[in-house]
């Protein structure tokens, strides 16, 4: 073969190269242009009606107006967590499909054998909201603030009852780190299916300690039946900024962090991951989404989309290692 013929060849084979790299690119350039064109369906873990379904339903309304498509909710409950995670798992990576979820993201895989996925499965998005806890005594209670709490702990916890939710493993954690930093004899934890079956048992003096969002608990305060003590959470509520966090009381390994959040599958096309956390970046912080949002019972949340994943893994050693220390059989 002569020179000539083989550097035509070359050349014939680089076009080929190229043509076969545009292809491969094509698509997926062709799709971001194009995104969004159809309806995009946020699935989530969370019941119809609940707090956080009612803010999400309140996020996919602006959602939708700014990407000017439809967006809805899908409700998948139950597995803990596993059915919206596996129908996200098993959707296409387009952009037309988001998870939105909650600390489960984090800790279903710890609890969960062969829970089929880690938290590299997903990007994040948004961080949405956030849901702090306060911890609430009933009127039988002495103390009145947290200080004078740890002491009555201390002195009584035996004869005190703390409401958990059966459904909450981080509410059973953080029973068990308040009692064991306090000392003494441990109360007894009396796990609720739901949280006005606890509230309710709160005021009627059934249980004496109960950690719950304030719009559950909150509207009771001016009975006097109950009473609040402090926010279990790394930021200070914004329902009731008089309250002390924990951490500012100098207890700072008790809180837990009750936050909403969209995803979406990681090898979703980083032009379309960029798309959706601008639209959703605007509508967080747009003042009528932050107004909207409270009587969900939601807060704004100081977290940003690129902390997110880091954020989260330390929440599942946290956990992980919260589960050892008490011995607890989690499932």
């Amino acid at each position: 073969m002569s020179i000539i013929s083989i550097r035509s060849l070359n050349a014939f084979l680089l076009v080929v190269a190229g043509i076969a790299a545009a292809t491969a690119t094509t698509p997926t350039l062709a799709q971001a242009n194009n995104y969004p064109n159809k309806t995009i369906t946020l699935i989530t873990p969370f019941g119809a009606g609940s707090p956080f379904d009612s803010l999400g339903r309140i996020f996919a309304e602006r959602l939708s107006k700014h990407l000017k498509t439809s967006v809805v909710i899908e409700n998948a409950t139950g597995g803990q967590a596993m059915v919206a995670t596996k129908k996200v798992l098993n959707a296409p990576a387009d952009g037309y499909t988001l998870f939105y979820t909650s600390n489960g993201l984090a800790t279903a895989p710890i609890v969960i054998k062969d829970a089929g996925y880690t938290l590299d499965d997903f990007t994040p998005i948004a961080p949405l909201g956030q849901a702090p806890y306060i911890l609430f005594a009933s009127a039988s209670v002495k103390a009145t603030d947290i200080p004078s709490l740890m002491n009555e702990l201390k002195e009584r916890g035996k004869s005190m009852n703390h409401g958990v939710l059966g459904t909450s493993h981080l509410g059973l954690i953080l029973a068990k780190k308040i009692s064991a930093t306090a000392g003494g004899d441990p109360y007894q934890e009396i796990s609720y299916r739901a949280s006005p079956e606890m509230i309710r048992a709160l005021l009627a003096d059934d249980i004496q300690l109960m950690a719950t969002t304030y719009s559950i608990a909150g509207p009771h305060l001016k009975d006097g039946k109950i009473k609040a003590i402090g926010v279990v959470a790394r930021e200070k509520s914004v329902r009731m900024p008089e309250l002390k966090t924990f951490i500012e009381a100098g207890y700072p390994d008790l809180y837990t962090d009750v936050w909403a959040a969209l995803y979406t599958k990681a090898q979703t096309p980083k032009e379309i991951v960029e798309i959706l956390r601008k639209a959703s970046a605007e509508v967080v912080a747009d003042p009528s989404f932050q107004e909207a949002m409270k009587p969900t019972g939601s807060e704004t949340w100081n977290m940003t989309v690129d902390k997110m994943q880091a954020a989260f893994a330390e929440e599942g050693k946290s956990f992980a290692q919260a589960i050892q220390k008490f011995n607890l059989k989690l499932n």
